[in-house]
């Protein structure tokens, strides 16, 4: 069995000690979608709540995420770099949950 490691120090602390991964889920959809209103119609919640995880991990990061030009919100260059590392974040806990939902059925195995 693997050894247990802690997690690393330095920058990715600064993701677990605030809990981003909601934060990080509006910021992804606001890119996709283009709009505030619409990421928070698509991730069924309030758009002064999706506002504020996107305060939140803009302040947590200590870069500015978006320019707002009109009534569009167009991601800086800080918001791209972001973005990048976002998606691979998401597409490993997807594979991670593929993997688990494997063992889970191999688990449950016949009754």
């Amino acid at each position: 069995m693997d050894e247990f490691r802690p997690a690393p120090a330095g920058a990715p602390r600064r993701y677990l000690r605030h809990g981003m991964l909601p934060h990080l889920a509006a910021f992804e959809a606001v890119v996709r979608l283009g709009s505030a209103t619409r990421a928070a119609e698509a991730l069924c919640m309030a758009q002064p709540t999706l506002s504020g995880h996107l305060r939140k991990l803009s302040d947590a990061l200590g870069v500015r995420l978006f320019d707002l030009r009109g009534k569009r919100l167009v991601p800086t260059a800080a918001a791209r770099v972001l973005l990048a590392g976002t998606r691979d974040a998401f597409a490993a806990l997807e594979r991670c949950e593929r993997a688990l939902s494997a063992l889970r059925h191999e688990d449950a195995g016949p009754q």
